[in-house]
């Protein structure tokens, strides 16, 4: 990551750019939130960006995912639908 899109939050550890204040908004996310955005260094980013996940995407609810929206004015995202299966379609 170019140091040039980070801030140093503690002796050890940087954010991205945009990230350390509220209202957070990384200087790499193009678009409006709630209508569409994308990351623009998505291929560089961050461990942190890496390691997190949008509530139910691997089948797990992300209470940070709900606040992150929230603070957007955005509802949580809601598990997915599963099949129900009949006993006469079990093999």
């Amino acid at each position: 990551m170019p140091d040039q899109l980070t801030v140093q939050v503690s002796p050890f550890h940087v954010a991205m750019l945009g990230t350390e204040s509220k209202p957070a908004r990384c200087v790499g996310l193009l678009g409006d939130v709630g209508c569409g955005v994308r990351c623009s260094m998505y291929e560089q980013r961050s461990s942190t960006c890496r390691e997190f996940e949008a509530s139910w995407e691997n089948g797990e609810h992300n209470a940070h995912c709900d606040a992150a929206r929230a603070a957007h004015g955005l509802p949580p995202l809601v598990p997915p639908l599963q099949p129900q299966l009949s006993p006469d379609r079990v093999a």
